[in-house]
């Protein structure tokens, strides 16, 4: 198989060579091509112009550093380990739905990551290519997702709170955005991994930091986490996009079960019902296929108001989200309580504008700014630290400003209410 590279503005060139030159078949599956199709950071674009990049772009730069990574591990990883880690890592993506995480949420039902072991094993173009390089492939990758693979230090450098997926997307979001808060030095943090034997047991072997090498390192990236979920995935404009998109598909799923499916998605109108969909219907699902129904819902067919959705709060609801006229931002601070104290008056008031549908013009949104968060199984060690030797990446963290998360707490509403809001939340905040 010819060698091929990509051109890459974050990392230079990502190249599939020598032995990763039959990796390469995987790109040209439909469902990795599908990726090509779905914004990386989800409605960002509404406020940073240059955050038009797709998942695609951030598969590859996964894979990259996923190559980085074993070649420094080199004599822990056996060639075939190595190889299911950079496969892990290029298909890691391959199960989000639509706009990502806010389909999630306004959709529920399976989630990505379970998406995307179900794809790896029933998509008959990805399977083959699978088998092809490797008998028993797919299988092997969903153990990936479900986390069974072992040695789980390998799991770890594809899904963890220090992994190639984490490493990129930052990289990647804070260039296309144009955000100064993304920067880390990714060469050392990569230089500070290492495998070593921190607990009992046949796989004791776990992925460490090097705290003389390299945590100075991976506090710089843990900050430039926290600083991209506090301006740009939680920017307030952007999580008004997320809970408008999230309003429209409540309102979707609300007719669908009332059996007045509206045009234009249907496989998602059978999700919502609770049927089982084909793998097949899940990729056609993607940023331009609901892009396209929400065109139509709003009445911005080729012929105006040809083909626009019957119901007058879906209608309204897409037409707002497609021509941005997003809901409107109160911020309340950092107490949870706060959401509590405002609800009801916001209710009210949601009811006596819009009637029996004014839950969908108003929502509450809490935030957490998150540094570091680790369960038991994705938490890392951390090795030669000065006081107490080997201790858990999660137990320094506690010492620094992001070791715990931050909530932000923000009332959203119809730019029609903001008006009669706003005494509302200054009440809330008095009492």
């Amino acid at each position: 198989m010819r060698d091929r590279v990509f051109r890459d503005p974050v990392h230079g060139l990502i190249e599939f060579r020598g032995e990763d030159a039959p990796l390469q078949a995987v790109l040209e599956t439909r469902p990795l091509q599908r990726l090509r199709r779905i914004h990386q950071d989800g409605f960002a674009w509404l406020v940073y112009p240059g955050a038009e990049h797709s998942r695609f772009g951030h598969a590859l730069g996964a894979f990259h550093i996923a190559q980085r990574v074993t070649r420094q591990l080199g004599r822990e990883l056996e060639p075939a380990l190595a190889r299911h880690v950079k496969l892990a890592a290029l298909l890691h993506d391959v199960g989000h739905g639509p706009f990502s995480h806010a389909w999630e949420h306004g959709m529920g039902g399976s989630s990505h990551e379970e998406w995307g072991a179900r794809i790896v094993a029933e998509d008959p173009e990805l399977a083959a290519a699978l088998e092809a390089i490797e008998p028993g492939l797919p299988a092997t990758l969903q153990s990936f997702w479900d986390k069974s693979y072992r040695p789980s230090f390998a799991r770890k450098l594809v899904s963890s709170q220090l992994d190639v997926d984490r490493l990129d997307y930052l990289l990647r979001d804070g260039h296309y955005s144009g955000a100064g808060y993304a920067t880390f030095d990714l060469d050392w943090i990569l230089h500070a991994l290492t495998v070593e034997r921190v607990h009992e047991g046949d796989d004791g072997l776990d992925l460490v930091v090097d705290y003389r090498r390299g945590m100075y390192a991976v506090e710089q990236y843990l900050f430039a986490r926290s600083y991209m979920y506090a301006q740009v995935y939680h920017h307030k404009t952007v999580r008004s996009a997320e809970h408008l998109f999230i309003k429209v598909l409540g309102r979707f799923a609300e007719l669908c079960r009332a059996g007045t499916p509206p045009p234009g998605l249907e496989p998602a109108a059978r999700m919502v019902r609770g049927e089982r969909i084909s793998v097949a219907d899940h990729l056609w699902l993607d940023d331009v296929a609901v892009t396209t129904a929400l065109d139509r819902w709003a009445g911005r067919g080729p012929d105006g108001d040809d083909g626009a959705s019957g119901d007058p709060v879906l209608r309204d609801l897409a037409g707002r989200l497609v021509r941005r006229r997003l809901f409107k931002v109160i911020d309340l601070g950092d107490e949870p309580d706060v959401a509590e104290r405002v609800a009801p008056a916001m209710a009210e008031l949601a009811r006596s504008r819009f009637g029996d549908h004014g839950a969908y013009y108003y929502e509450i949104d809490e935030a957490s700014q998150i540094g570091y968060a680790a369960d038991h199984a994705d938490e890392l060690h951390v090795i030669g630290h000065p006081r107490h030797g080997v201790v858990t990446l999660g137990q320094l963290m506690r010492e620094l400003p992001i070791g715990r998360p931050i909530s932000r707490v923000r009332l959203m509403c119809a730019p029609e209410i903001v008006d009669q809001a706003r005494p509302i939340a200054a009440r809330a905040l008095a009492s």
